[in-house]
């Protein structure tokens, strides 16, 4: 209702009718905008076109663009996550499986344009003062623990090893050397100073 009639695009859901996850539509069609023309050109309008519909049918859903872009990058990192820990899950010792989670983790930041702009966000101080935080530490734990299934006598130890293995994620997306020209050398790297930072035996690269 209300829109131009040469835009037929632009009206709620005629193309298709109405999904049957009318917010899962709307945060895929973001995700995709994420993925094509960035955080900072990702508007309520591009979302909308890349959607079918109004702005006005968005604004059924969501109250605003950021609940909008926080929700598709949250989806957008769970998946991130599921093949992460699927590559690093392959490894036979903890030292394998911590460095590939952690190489696996450096190169989805890196290439998948959905989810890059969260490295943007962490270059300022106050998403900085937020990614140590216990809340955050006990969610990324979750991606340890499997470290235990290698060596089920370190569950003490997990905590600090969570927010060691964060500081290095974050280091190494900010500041890029020689160390993460490639995958090879990132992983030699980590094998080199991580695996001992973390107490975990190490094995022969």
């Amino acid at each position: 209702v209300g829109e131009t009639e040469g835009l037929p695009r632009r009206v709620a859901w005629r193309q298709h009718g109405t999904p049957a996850d009318p917010r899962a539509h709307i945060i895929d069609a973001a995700s995709r905008c994420l993925a094509t023309v960035g955080l900072e050109r990702t508007s309520l309008t591009t979302i909308a076109n890349e959607s079918g519909v109004s702005r006005q049918t968005i604004y059924k859903y969501f109250a605003t663009k950021d609940e909008i872009i926080v929700e598709a990058l949250e989806k957008e990192a769970s998946d991130a996550s599921e093949r992460i820990m699927a590559v690093a899950r392959k490894n036979t010792t903890a030292a394998g499986f911590v460095v590939e989670l952690l190489v696996s983790a450096y190169s989805e930041f890196k290439r998948n344009p959905a989810i890059s702009p969260v490295v943007a966000v962490l270059e300022g101080p106050a998403a900085r003062a937020r990614v140590l935080t216990p809340d955050v530490v006990a969610t990324v734990r979750h991606f340890l623990e499997p470290i235990l299934s290698y060596l089920p006598d370190r569950e003490s130890e997990l905590d600090e090893m969570t927010e060691t293995y964060m500081r290095f994620l974050l280091s190494l997306l900010t500041f890029e050397s020689t160390a993460t020209r490639s995958q090879d050398s990132l992983r030699s790297y980590l094998h080199r100073v991580l695996v001992p930072a973390l107490g975990l035996p190490s094995e022969s690269i």
